[in-house]
């Protein structure tokens, strides 16, 4: 088991978690509200599982080349409709960063005083690294907990060390 501890401070900012080999498939959102109230999708990582994710995750997001593009590779954090004009954008955001389920880190957590987005159901996570440290405020992560996307938080893979417990 590991934990995520912040680069910054030190301070712990999960439970204890395992690593799995990969993200696993996203689920969808379903319309019914959660047992926590909220009307989210179902979380994408089991509570106690970390994974690194590969793929491009958040802001900033870029004008993708094919204004016809409507692919979804990877729903809800690597693209979204272009306010500006037709087409989409797409993240250019950070690679490898370790994703885990939201609950895993809450107590260790808090919201990142520059990003107050609201999204219809909770943060959809559009504007940046919205999730600072605890202990020393450092920036550390980006909560996607939208009805329109995965329910997940992704941590910045150079604002957390990962530690054996």
């Amino acid at each position: 088991m590991n934990v995520l501890n912040c680069a910054a401070c030190g301070t712990r900012l999960s439970e204890p978690l395992r690593l799995l080999p990969e993200v696993p498939a996203r689920p969808e959102y379903d319309g019914s509200t959660g047992a926590d109230g909220a009307r989210h999708a179902p979380a994408t990582m089991p509570r106690g599982t970390y994974a690194v994710d590969p793929e491009a995750c958040g802001a900033p997001y870029v004008p993708h080349p094919d204004p016809e593009w409507t692919g979804i590779a990877h729903p809800g954090n690597s693209w979204m409709g272009d306010p500006d004009g037709p087409g989409f954008l797409i993240s250019a955001g950070p690679r490898d960063t370790l994703v885990v389920h939201p609950e895993d880190t809450r107590a260790y957590l808090a919201q990142n005083p520059a990003f107050l987005e609201i999204g219809c159901c909770g943060a959809p996570g559009r504007e940046g690294p919205n999730e600072v440290c605890g202990g020393c405020g450092a920036v550390v992560a980006t909560l996607f907990a939208d009805c329109t996307g995965p329910y997940e938080t992704h941590f910045l893979p150079d604002a957390v060390q990962v530690r054996a417990v």
